[in-house]
């Protein structure tokens, strides 16, 4: 009986053993469900957006450093460099040909929108401004009038021919950071512009896929033109060409940039369908809860461990349709998720955001709604109580944890609904939606910036598993713009039958290079959750740069500097002597100065 007697001791030790496990696990996460705290970034919030309602706003239009001439026609254009130049605050003054011509001894550089030199003045002022070291950049296809056929030898052009379609954009440079020897759109663009043949001095920055020049400098005198060739910087996603263009007009140039990479999962934590999805069980012989909690969040982990990634997951209560009271009796809730997936995402450095109660945007507009198949809401007071059964929901799992960011479901917002949001949610920080336009103009786009009630928008560049050339193009010129990585991705992505990619392993393998790539061209971008991304932002927004250049020493000011800021250096220098600050060569030819007090100098050698 002695073997007995051993075996039931063994079989107590393994049980003891093993509910002193669940217990340890238990409390450990209860310790970090309550011990969870983030007020740093509600204080962080309440100085930077101080700081930003306090900012005089500054353009010495009397002054400027640029001037965009522009016609009835080219209004996007022009407002495209404008807030181009702003980010990148530099001062600007705006010329409409219809009212007024532009005065040439008071615009160091000038930026025509419109797609005749005519519209400038004639053509002894244009030639005398620029050979006298004015710069001037032609931001449109010129038409070919009396004023192109005598100045376009001045413009490096050596011949020239009738428009023609041009395909794809070639990078013989960096004036898209990281992207030298890259084509973008090769197979799924056409524009329209000269066909040119150059001289020997011109410098070609970017040709089509045939070789025909799309952006070139060519030095005239003492001063520069600078010619793009196509029609795409009408477009908010071609900034970073334009930033690109005017940083490479004049030597040791600087600009200041955000510096973040934020990631979004939109629609988690939320609840998960029952049962089996027949995409993943043939691939996995799994249900749909344990393919995600053992497949793809493992997997969303091992990337963001490898490509330096910080998740901001938008949390989602329910699926369910309803929009009227009550909200605190949905069915397919499911705490669990939250915890579980919750816990780890802050564990592994991200941050739980807002997606909504369910995934019904906020607007009463019922035509909107149709579109997206959601039910519109009858009030702002259901919208408020939705979003506060969402707080009380959040709170049970993480007591003591600030939830300070949200992602309008489907990018849609209405006027109403944000301010249901700003009326019934006093932690409320950021919102991001969209930055680039969407179709159908129904989404809330956003710029970088402060709103007058301090919400910090902060919208999201790109997303998908899968990258696309546009989104390429989009991610390029917004990092070389405003050093701005955004992107998002939905769980389901990967059970629906029409924005997955097939299996996801293969979706996996091609996500993965992707934000490895992203990684490896630009290491410099510092990884950020949303808050923290805004905070930086919006520290960024509220400070006035001045940078000086004299016999080799770039000087910086800062006014109302808080916590270090970033700049791009674009010079063929050598860096010397670094006075309160960092310098990290990034692309050739092209530095990011880290500045860790209000003034820093930079040092350059021949």
């Amino acid at each position: 009986m002695k073997w007995l007697w051993d075996n039931q001791k063994i079989i107590f030790v393994v049980v003891l053993l093993f509910l002193c496990g669940i217990t340890l696990q238990i409390t450990r996460s209860q310790m970090v469900l309550k011990m969870v705290d983030n007020e740093d970034i509600l204080e962080m919030k309440e100085l930077v957006v101080s700081a930003n309602m306090n900012k005089e706003q500054k353009n010495d239009s009397e002054n400027p450093a640029y001037c965009i001439v522009y016609d009835e026609s080219s209004v996007v254009l022009k407002n495209n460099a404008e807030k181009t130049l702003e980010y990148m605050q530099k001062s600007t003054r705006a010329y409409d040909v219809a009212t007024e011509m532009v005065e040439f001894d008071r615009c160091p550089t000038i930026m025509l929108s419109t797609p005749s030199l005519e519209n400038l003045g004639t053509v002894e002022e244009i030639e005398n401004y620029v050979s006298d070291g004015g710069q001037l950049f032609l931001m449109n296809v010129l038409n070919m009038d009396s004023h192109f056929e005598i100045l376009y030898r001045k413009m490096g052009i050596l011949d020239y021919e009738t428009y023609v379609t041009t395909t794809g954009m070639h990078m013989k440079s960096n004036v898209l950071i990281g992207t030298t020897g890259q084509t973008f759109f090769e197979d799924a663009m056409d524009d329209v512009g000269l066909g040119v043949a150059l001289n020997n001095e011109a410098t070609i920055y970017i040709e089509s896929t045939t070789k025909n020049p799309l952006l070139w400098k060519a030095k005239y005198g003492e001063g520069t033109f600078m010619v793009f060739n196509g029609g795409l910087l009408f477009q908010k996603s071609s900034r970073g060409i334009i930033t690109g263009a005017v940083s490479l007009m004049e030597p040791d140039y600087v600009y200041p940039i955000f510096n973040t990479k934020t990631f979004f999962i939109d629609d988690f934590p939320a609840p998960i369908a029952k049962g089996r999805n027949d995409l993943i069980y043939e691939e996995y012989k799994k249900s749909l809860a344990s393919f995600y909690q053992s497949i793809w969040w493992p997997n969303m982990l091992k990337t963001s461990a490898r490509a330096d990634i910080r998740y901001t997951g938008a949390i989602i209560e329910s699926y369910l349709d309803n929009v009227t009271p009550p909200f605190d009796n949905v069915e397919d809730k499911e705490f669990i998720y939250l915890i579980s997936f919750g816990r780890e995402l802050i564990q592994n450095g991200g941050e739980i955001g807002f997606h909504g109660y369910n995934h019904q945007s906020l607007t009463m507009d019922q035509n909107v709604s149709r579109l997206y198949g959601y039910n519109s809401w009858k009030s702002n007071t259901h919208m408020e109580q939705s979003i506060q059964e969402l707080q009380n929901y959040t709170k049970q799992a993480f007591p003591s944890y600030k939830v300070t960011t949200y992602v309008p479901p489907s990018n849609v917002l209405s006027e109403d609904g944000r301010q249901a949001l700003v009326d019934s949610w006093p932690d409320l920080t950021t919102i991001s939606s969209l930055y680039l336009e969407d179709i159908n103009g129904n989404s809330y786009h956003q710029e970088f910036e402060v709103a007058d009630d301090g919400i910090i928008e902060m919208p999201r560049i790109t997303s998908g598993y899968s990258r696309v050339n546009s989104d390429d193009w989009a991610i390029a010129n917004t990092l070389t713009s405003i050093g701005v990585f955004s992107h998002f991705v939905h769980p389901d992505d990967v059970i629906s039958t029409d924005r997955s990619g097939g299996s996801w392993s293969e979706m996996y393998e091609e996500f993965d290079a992707f934000m490895k790539d992203i990684h490896k061209t630009y290491p410099w971008l510092r990884a950020l959750t949303a808050s923290e991304s805004a905070m930086a932002i919006a520290s960024t927004l509220q400070t006035t740069i001045t940078i000086e250049k004299n016999n080799n020493v770039v000087k910086g000011n800062i006014d109302n500097y808080l916590k270090e800021q970033h700049f791009i250096l674009r010079t063929d220098k050598k860096i010397g002597r670094l006075d309160n600050c960092k310098v990290t060569k990034i692309d050739d030819g092209t530095y990011l100065i880290k500045a860790l007090d209000a003034q820093f100098e930079v040092t350059l050698k021949e």
